[in-house]
């Protein structure tokens, strides 16, 4: 395999070579099947013209020499027996090192113009298609009020569904890669749902030299995900106000718009540790997302709770993998907000599919 880094070139001489005599081999135990079928029983005459068989040199000279001794007919056959079970053995492992994963990969983008770039070692296992959700040009239109902006941005969205599923349909695992604004990244994950596992892509932000998505490994993390409730009355309706900082810090200040009389809080961390690369491991993401839908499960059995309002900020890959978490059956409304210049200004009613503007 030859792949690109950087403009550098490096050749995997293992495979090559492993690749190279695999073949070799193949090729070799399809022509000796072909001239001891001809030598038995004069099959295969196109082959013998083919590869031109020669009496005086070469291996059909020695089959020859085999079938002219005493017992040359069955001496044959047990070669034949020989060499069509190293042919099988040849193609099974032709096969098996050639037979890759389907897998459609995500390329969302929206907060900036993006190329999409992955360390094809990663890739080595799958057999990969892209599919780009460009919304760049319909989250930054000057021209379009926030709520005609988000209105398109969400029927892209559903109009990109059916085609992802189609691909789910025919035996594709779906990996997300994107930098894109949380909401529409949350109702992508939630349109597509968690019944099918999904790989995570994540650019990370501690090496300036390194421009790649990678793939994230089901790999455990020794931090503490923790959580700090603020529970409301439960005599008046009230909502759920998810707070989960990962990426950047989420002041009380900035929840202007958000923030009700009767919101039962609950703010997620890793104490001490907020940076752009805190998770990276699938599994420490399913842990997580996994622990606050828990959560939520058990207040919203409470009847007095009406919506689920989250602010968010965590990696591209975190936020896709919460929303497939969230159920259309199971969860309440639930409303997921855009932060900018520290406001809340907009965001997605997911239930619903429509805007929700502040």
């Amino acid at each position: 395999m030859i792949y690109i880094k950087r403009l550098k070139y490096k050749l995997k001489w293992g495979a090559i070579i492993g690749s190279l005599v695999n073949v070799g081999l193949l090729g070799f135990s399809i022509q000796i099947f072909f001239m001891i079928l001809y030598r038995i029983n004069g099959l295969g005459s196109l082959m013998a013209s083919f590869w031109n068989y020669d009496e005086e040199t070469g291996y059909y000279f020695i089959i020859n020499n085999i079938y002219n001794n005493g017992q040359g007919i069955k001496l044959l056959w047990l070669a034949l027996i020989i060499d069509i079970v190293v042919l099988i053995f040849s193609l099974l492992w032709l096969c098996k090192k050639n037979t890759k994963r389907k897998l459609l990969i995500i390329e969302h983008s929206s907060l900036q113009k993006m190329n999409f770039t992955f360390d094809e070692k990663e890739l080595g296992d799958y057999a990969d298609k892209r599919l780009l959700i460009n919304q760049y040009k319909t989250l930054n239109n000057i021209e379009m009020s926030t709520e005609e902006k988000v209105s398109l941005a969400i029927t892209e969205i559903e109009n990109k569904i059916p085609k992802i599923l189609n691909y789910v349909d025919k035996g594709y695992q779906i990996g997300y890669a994107g930098i894109a604004n949380i909401p529409v990244t949350f109702m992508l994950g939630y349109e597509l749902g968690d019944e099918n596992k999904k790989l995570y892509f994540h650019k990370r932000r501690d090496n300036p030299t390194d421009d790649n998505f990678h793939l994230l490994k089901d790999e455990p993390r020794q931090l503490t995900f923790k959580s700090h409730v603020t529970q409301n009355d439960l005599t008046k309706s009230g909502k759920i106000l998810l707070l989960i900082q990962l990426t950047q810090p989420i002041k009380e200040a900035d929840l202007q718009g958000v923030l009700e009389d009767n919101d039962y809080i609950i703010k997620y961390e890793i104490p001490q540790t907020i940076n752009y690369d805190v998770v990276d491991s699938s599994r420490q993401i399913n842990d997580y997302t996994n622990r606050i839908l828990s959560d939520i499960a058990e207040i919203q059995k409470n009847t007095n709770i009406i919506q689920i309002k989250i602010c968010v900020a965590a990696s591209g890959a975190f936020i896709f993998a919460l929303g497939t978490k969230f159920s259309k059956t199971q969860n309440k409304d639930t409303v997921i907000f855009h932060y900018q210049n520290d406001t809340y200004p907009w965001g997605i009613n997911v239930t619903k599919k429509i805007p929700q503007c502040t």
